[in-house]
């Protein structure tokens, strides 16, 4: 019962952490674009 509990732990764990990345992402898309050209 161990493994699969583990399984469905990990599937949440990456959904929250695949939502942050996404929703950071999204914010630094939205704010700086003379900072996107520069780092280029």
């Amino acid at each position: 019962m161990g493994q699969q509990y583990n399984k469905v732990q990990k599937r949440q764990r990456r959904k929250a952490y695949l939502a942050r990345k996404k929703e950071a992402a999204q914010k630094a898309k939205s704010k700086p674009k003379a900072k996107a050209k520069a780092k280029k």
